[in-house]
């Protein structure tokens, strides 16, 4: 009768044990069965194989998301194509870019030094040409006083500012929040609205045949987008 060993960290497991720890460590699915008989070598070789392939498609898997993780913690690396991006999603919901209607978070991170780049103006750089409607949701009014000034100078556009704990949705379509701490915003998941999380979720390269593409957080789900 054929004997199922499963082969991990260099030890041969038993098929009626794979669901016990090994080392203190739970076995994980991706471990494939390897059917043997006795004085059949071929078969050990040819299972040892699948095992190594199987083993590092999972760890260059994990390496992955772990870098992943760590650039959503140190920043968004397609911040600086946010407006390409936006419009990209727009298309996909039958938006136009005249209909969107953002309300901005402002952050709760600010730059350690007068040096560092503030991530909200870049944002607000990409996004200001052409809009009809715009709410700024922040503690610190002051700072987009300049900004306000000057969109409603050169376009007529009256930017609505409110106090980030007092936020309205009224007239709002899109929400980009800004904010790196904490968790997302469930309340503003609604029907109608797009909540999307610069930073709180993390945005990555998917490789989608022969293209590159975007995977972007929205609401509840993730949605992919173009690249170049």
């Amino acid at each position: 009768m054929p004997i199922q060993i499963f082969i991990y960290m260099g030890k041969m497991v038993q098929r009626e044990s794979i669901w016990q720890d090994v080392d203190g460590i739970r076995i994980p699915e991706i471990w494939e069965g390897l059917l043997i008989k006795e004085k059949n070598r071929w078969g050990i070789l040819y299972g040892l194989k699948r095992i190594f392939e199987r083993v590092t498609e999972y760890f260059c898997k994990k390496k992955t998301e772990d870098k992943e993780e760590e650039a959503a913690e140190e920043g968004n690396p397609f911040l600086h194509r946010l407006r390409e991006i936006l419009e990209k999603i727009l298309e996909i919901y039958g938006m136009e870019y005249r209909t969107f209607c953002p309300l901005l978070l402002d952050t709760d991170t600010l730059p350690e030094s007068m040096l560092d780049e503030d991530d909200v103006e870049l944002v607000l750089e990409q996004i200001s040409r052409d809009l009809n409607f715009l709410k700024i949701a922040t503690s610190r009014p002051a700072y987009f006083a300049p900004y306000i000034e000057r969109m409603y100078e050169d376009t007529g556009l009256v930017v609505q500012l409110e106090v980030d704990k007092e936020v309205s949705l009224e007239g709002v379509n899109v929400i980009v929040d800004m904010e790196r701490k904490g968790n997302c915003y469930y309340r503003y998941m609604k029907e109608g609205v797009l909540y999307i999380p610069v930073y709180k979720r993390p945005w990555s390269y998917v490789k989608m045949l022969e293209n590159l593409d975007i995977s972007v957080p929205i609401g509840y789900n993730t949605v992919i987008v173009k690249g170049r």
